[in-house]
């Protein structure tokens, strides 16, 4: 159909022109666009329990067509669900639903008997692919899909309709299976490799159900590109299949394969492979499953958690300039992700091998032998294996050999390892039955499978000590014939021989309870880190994107191991850096020295901020503990080149050393510009990107020097969480409240987050001395207070900070009781160690503020523009978001408020901003990277900004600034009354004449 066709026939739909109107659309798209025979589709097909007629029916989709959904909705609903049962009875198999007038669409199954809305879309006839697609994907008919990004995403992505459906058969059949021991123990070793992942405990239901649904859809992919057939599930799913057409290790029994436990459990495997089998998987060229794992995987798990994925044009760029002889080069990804890296590591190979005349059927083989990868998430490494395989698919049918595809479920930073005295051995705890599994199972506790590192780094022995173990164990063979078994292989030290025996004690013990079958896939996939790091298979080159984890966002365990292993590896920031640590920076380290060669080379995409801030200015050195780098490159995208990370990024490039450590290069190669999508080629992006070569790099971090006011600020107190300090005074009775000690409760807002924003909040009597004014970040305009909001500061004149204890000591009865309701629901939720009055005196930042200054200089800590303010309330206190300096005079504190209110100290201290999603923010102390020279009463050009910060503290004070207006809408009106008025220009005169020593 030609395109001026198609927009006249959706501009036509889009008018809702009537029943037969729509349907004779209808029809016509359905043959033309959807490659349906006429034969194919049926009209008016009767059903006489009804007295109805079903529309149109197309495959396993019916159509109803309505002339004005809005108001025909319910008696679509009525007859749409008598429809659906009739055709699936007589069918036996699952139908969808489409409602429409033309312009509005909805799809719609039944389940258990009840009509459940799967999507819900209006026609755009300026977007007519969007249209398509979101059809396409709800009626599933048509073959050999293009496997663009867009087309996958509706088709199998969050919002599609085989997704939703799937979705609500996972969960039902979870229900059915869910109490079997082999089931839940699936579920646990998926738990447990999460907590690595992310660094806390993952109790999500719905993420199970997303994993194995995205594990299914890998799978039948897999089987699509190598033409398998996959009419047995459980092949499928374990990898039968490709074991006997020679390809190893692209597809094995896992977690998920749970679903062939349930009842119609195959029968939606089978649903799922024919949704898959319609795309076309020849001569892929990008990371197309990339584009389903950003849309399922953990989306509410990765925010805040830096775990960003690498468009395709980028790793080319950095696979190319990296891999310099991709014919002998080992290549390894140790962050794999959806294999991104390992797909044009892969490609770069074979079009090099073509240009060299290796023959094709040698190629896939040598490709595998050269091209590894690793990621501890398990679903990442499944869809990985599937990359691989795609970007194989030109050499796959003429290889001459048998195949392995070398990417594996792996803890690149060797956290499961445990180092002895006498090398290291893999341990792979084994996590206690579920309370609700049956009586008579047994506990196992902290058990664990321990692996000999001897075991480990050949996986041919691994593998058959494993098949041993299992063979054994089956046959009803003791500890004696085991290890006799095993020391036939030609393992003679009797220490591993005797922790193998342990090892086959406890798995015999699993295997007798149904709690054994995850085992050799959870081993050989564990160890292969250990394999990997054999001086033997080091790598060449390194690539990737390892996560980018603050130390803030890891559980107490992982904080405890990070900080010991960042410390040895002398990557580790103390201070009030502590908590922005990045698992980067170890991750980075720990790849060089556990997988590097030495002279290889190494390039990974990191945070800007590994370029730029304090916390990571030790690994900047490049001297770790375990070995040294040269850093000799980087890659900077700035806030312009979007899309594509959520914070600005860069890559850096290193060689390992054998002495002599170099630190960041001065010079960078800096990259700007807008791309037209984030999904976008290499030669889109060339287009669209300027590349400077050798441009100066960003400014790093400055914790000393510039102004001599530096020293005078502070930040102010983490009150947090608020609900439990913020308040709000109570309504009262006709009586009135009680002066003394006033009735107030939690302050409450839509910005808290979890378990907090669940919370009940507290009410009680506080006396009114411990009732203060709060000002948060928000508070701060540009010369102008904007709102001070109340608190429970449980602080004396003296600045000691009471707890509940305290207070009840003092015979402060309300405040100790408002306290000791804080305290517990403090103890009851928190994810850290500190007492709740610890947390908001950390650092003394609470009680330093006591006796409370008269005149201070607050600003804001966060935004894009500054926001500072002259102070004169004593009795206020401040809250982290700003910071504070008490001042001897009020011209130095209008002095001071000014400079930091200008666009000229703003211009000039961007480079030293932390940079997120919407460019430069956060200003902390990078003011005072700035010569701001102190205040000296007789300099006229001092006079002249203090008199400048009088003048526009009047136009702020006369500007009305409703309740109602957000803080960020009120600066901006105070910046724009002060520019009408003249002010900020002759401002940012005195700036610059004051910041130039003029």
């Amino acid at each position: 159909m030609s395109n001026e066709r198609i927009d006249s026939l959706l501009q036509d739909l889009a008018r809702k022109p009537g029943h037969d109107e729509v349907k004779s659309s209808i029809r016509e798209l359905l043959v033309a666009e959807f490659k349906a025979d006429r034969v194919d589709v049926y009209f008016e097909e009767p059903v006489p329990e009804v007295r109805g007629r079903i529309d149109a029916v197309l495959g396993r989709t019916i159509f109803e067509v309505k002339s004005d959904l809005g108001r025909e909705r319910a008696d679509a609903e009525r007859r749409v669900p008598d429809y659906l049962a009739g055709r699936e009875g007589d069918t036996g198999e699952r139908y969808v639903a489409v409602v429409t007038d033309g312009l509005d669409w909805i799809a719609y199954e039944l389940r258990a008997g009840i009509l459940v809305t799967l999507k819900e879309w209006r026609l755009d006839p300026s977007c007519p692919g969007q249209f398509l697609g979101h059809l396409k994907g709800t009626l599933a008919v048509g073959s050999e899909l293009a496997p663009d990004a867009e087309t996958i995403r509706l088709q199998l992505g969050a919002e599609s309709v085989a997704f939703k459906r799937a979705l609500a058969d996972l969960s039902d059949a979870w229900e059915k299976v869910a109490d079997r021991p082999t089931a839940a123990l699936k579920r646990q070793l998926w738990q447990q490799l999460l907590r690595l992942v992310y660094g806390n405990d993952i109790e999500d239901e719905a993420l199970w159900f997303q994993h194995t649904f995205l594990v299914i859809v890998a799978k039948a992919i897999a089987a699509k590109v190598l033409e398998l057939p996959t009419s047995k599930p459980d092949d499928l799913l374990s990898g039968q299949q490709f074991v006997a057409h020679g390809v190893n290790g692209a597809v094995e029994s896992d977690f998920f394969d749970w679903i062939l436990e349930a009842p119609g459990g195959p029968d939606l495997v089978q649903r799922i492979v024919r949704h898959v089998a319609r795309f076309r998987l020849v001569d892929v060229d990008t990371d197309v499953l990339k584009v389903l794992y950003e849309s399922l995987i953990d989306r509410a798990q990765r925010h805040g958690l830096g775990e960003y994925y690498t468009p395709d044009w980028l790793a080319k760029k950095v696979v190319r300039h990296t891999v310099s002889d991709p014919l002998n080069q080992r290549v390894l990804d140790p962050a794999c992700g959806s294999g991104t890296f390992l797909f044009h590591a892969v490609k770069r190979f074979l079009s090099v091998a073509a240009e060299e005349g290796i023959p094709e059927p040698e190629r896939a083989a040598r490709a595998t032998t050269l091209v590894a990868g690793m990621d501890i998430h398990p679903v990442a490494a499944i869809i990985a294996r599937v990359t691989y395989l795609l970007a194989l698919g030109p050499v796959l049918g003429s290889r001459a050999a048998s195949i392995s595809i070398p990417v594996y479920v792996g803890d690149a930073l060797q956290l499961s390892v445990k180092h002895m005295l006498a090398g290291e051995e893999l341990i792979v705890s084994v996590p206690a039955p579920p309370a609700k599994e049956p009586r008579g199972q047994v506990a196992t506790g902290e058990k664990a499978l321990r692996f000999p590192q001897v075991v480990c780094r050949d996986p041919a022995l691994l593998d058959s000590v494993v098949q041993r173990m299992q063979d054994h164990s089956e046959q009803g063979r003791g500890v004696k014939a085991f290890v006799a078994a095993v020391r036939s292989l030609g393992i003679a030290d009797e220490g591993v021989l005797a922790d193998l025996a342990e090892t086959y004690r406890l798995y015999d013990e699993l295997r007798r309870t149904d709690r054994n079958s995850i085992w050799a896939y959870v081993a050989r996939n564990l160890s292969r880190p250990l394999y990997l790091s054999a001086d033997t298979r080091k790598a060449d080159v390194i690539v990737g994107n390892p996560p980018w984890l603050a130390f803030r966002h890891m559980n107490k365990d992982l904080q405890n191991r990070f900080r010991e292993l960042s410390r040895g590896e002398r990557v580790y920031v103390g201070g009030k850096l502590a908590a922005q640590n990045d698992l980067s920076a170890l991750f980075f380290a720990r790849a060089v020295a556990l997988y590097l060669k030495r002279d290889g080379r190494i390039a990974f995409v990191m945070p800007m901020a590994a370029l730029t801030r304090g916390q990571f200015e030790a690994f900047r050195n490049g001297s770790f503990g375990s070995s040294k780098v040269a850093f000799d490159e980087a890659w900077t995208f700035d806030d312009s080149v979007e899309p594509l990370f959520p914070v600005p990024s860069c890559v850096v490039f290193a060689r390992r050393e054998h002495a002599l450590a170099k630190a960041m290069p001065d010079r960078v190669t800096a990259f700007s510009g807008r791309l037209p999508k984030r999904d976008a080629s290499e030669e889109m992006a060339d287009l669209h990107l300027t590349i400077t070569e050798n441009a100066p790099a960003l400014e790093t971090a400055q914790y000393e020097g510039g102004s001599a006011y530096r020293s005078a600020f502070r930040q102010g107190a983490t009150l947090v969480p608020r609900m439990l300090c913020l308040v709000e005074r109570a309504p009262v009775s006709r009586l009135g409240g009680n002066p003394a000690a006033p009735l107030v409760r939690s302050w409450r807002s839509r910005q808290e987050k979890e378990p907090w924003k669940s919370l009940q909040g507290l009410e009680g009597n506080v006396e009114a001395e411990f009732l203060r004014p709060v000002y948060l970040g928000e508070s701060i305009a540009p010369f102008r207070v904007l709102r001070a909001f109340e608190g429970v500061i449980p602080t004396d004149q003296n600045g000691n900070v009471l707890d509940a204890a305290g207070a009840s000591r003092r015979g402060l009865v309300h405040l100790a009781s408002w306290m000791e309701n804080a305290e517990a629901a403090w103890n009851a939720n928190k994810t850290s160690d500190m007492f709740l009055v610890d947390r908001w005196n950390y650092h003394n930042e609470l009680g330093a503020q006591f006796p409370v200054p008269s005149l201070r200089v607050a600003y804001a800590t966060s935004g894009k523009i500054p926001a500072a303010v002259v102070l004169a309330d004593s009795s206020a206190i401040v809250e982290s978001g700003v910071y504070w300096a008490k001042l001897e005079s009020l011209d130095e504190a209008r002095y001071i408020t000014t400079v930091l209110n200008s666009e000229t100290a703003r211009m000039r201290i961007a480079d030293f901003q932390a940079r997120g999603q919407w460019g430069a923010r956060h200003f902390h102390k990078v003011m005072f990277n700035l010569p701001i020279p102190r205040f000296a009463a007789q300099n006229p050009l001092h006079g002249d900004l203090a008199a400048a910060g009088a003048e526009a503290e009047q136009v702020a004070a006369a500007i009305d600034i409703p309740k109602t207006v957000g803080f960020q809408k009120a600066r901006e009106v105070i910046r724009t009354a002060l520019a009408e008025a003249g002010l900020s220009q002759q401002i940012d005169d005195l700036v610059t004449r004051l910041l130039d020593g003029s």
